[in-house]
């Protein structure tokens, strides 16, 4: 009843000074983000960056002469995060929730920026690609090349692809600015693969994200038989010399599920069913996919042609 009503209100404050945009153009990390906020797994200020990529993009478009009497940001209302959670889950339409946000930006509670629209396309995504739960870029951020490598720590292929071949590239490449590498979660071959890519960002929270992935390579023994289990991967935080504790809790509780699952989305819209799957992406847009544990002169030749 509650939720009928605020829609009510919001939906008649609107009808005479506010222009919908088409809401098919939300893009599914902005949604994600949505899900995430109204759990409490983001903050407010990653939750509002996703707004202001609607607003630059029209997708919210705000009248002028009601965006220049904006007042002071406040508190973002409790109730917008049940929105968003009913929004994420289907519950809420695009236009009851997108209407809600165009409500609370004019009168000035939610305050949007309007020179943020390349910072958040730059940080969010790569062409299509959404890094928002990524983990970090290697190498030059700005480089004009950027390898994607869509990955399993079970995948054996993988394992002998990153420990021999990513060594040339990363010479090549990530240390002469020419590229830079950011790696998706794509766990196929069972729970064990899941277990490590969450872990892999129980480090990075405490600052080793590369340590312990490297080493979680090094520590491939198959598929399933105990390598990659919890009791395993808390047994490396220890030898990086992590808070073992914390780690500890932050796999049991499934911290990181959710990002996890959200990156193996991405790559299952671009059409990854195993791994290594990789794709070169150029400044423009364009890319190019390269599948299997190729040699380097592979990703040589598609970086010459889209250089």
């Amino acid at each position: 009843m509650q939720k009928l009503f605020l829609i009510l209100i919001i939906s008649v404050i609107f009808i005479s000074i506010i222009t919908y945009a088409d809401a098919q153009q939300i893009p599914d990390w902005i949604k994600n983000n949505a899900k995430w906020w109204s759990l409490s797994q983001i903050s407010d200020h990653d939750f509002a960056r996703g707004l202001e990529f609607l607003v630059n993009e029209e997708i919210i478009k705000i009248p002028k002469d009601v965006e220049s009497e904006r007042q002071s940001e406040q508190q973002i209302p409790s109730w917008l995060r049940k929105n968003a959670g009913w929004w994420s889950q289907g519950l809420l339409s695009d236009e009851e929730f997108l209407k809600s946000i165009q409500y609370l930006i004019n009168v000035g509670i939610i305050s949007i920026s309007s020179d943020t629209k390349e910072a958040i396309q730059s940080d969010f995504m790569i062409a299509s690609f959404d890094i928002s739960k990524a983990g970090p870029i290697e190498g030059d951020k700005n480089a004009p090349i950027t390898i994607i490598m869509f990955s399993d720590f079970q995948c054996e292929r993988c394992v002998k692809w990153f420990l021999n071949e990513k060594k040339e590239i990363t010479e090549k490449y990530i240390k002469t600015g020419k590229a830079n590498f950011v790696v998706l979660d794509y766990p196929m071959l069972g729970d064990d693969s899941v277990s490590a890519a969450e872990a892999n960002y129980c480090a990075h929270d405490q600052g080793k994200y590369f340590e312990y992935h490297n080493y979680l390579y090094t520590k491939h023994r198959g598929i399933q038989n105990g390598w990659a289990n919890q009791e395993s991967l808390v047994k490396y935080s220890e030898d990086l010399e992590m808070d073992s504790e914390q780690f500890d809790s932050c796999l049991l509780w499934d911290r990181h599920s959710l990002r996890v699952a959200h990156n193996k989305m991405v790559g299952s819209s671009h059409g990854v069913v195993s791994t290594p799957i990789f794709f070169i992406v150029n400044s423009e847009g364009d890319f190019e996919r390269i599948t299997g544990s190729q040699p380097p002169a592979v990703f040589d030749r598609v970086i010459k042609e889209f250089g």
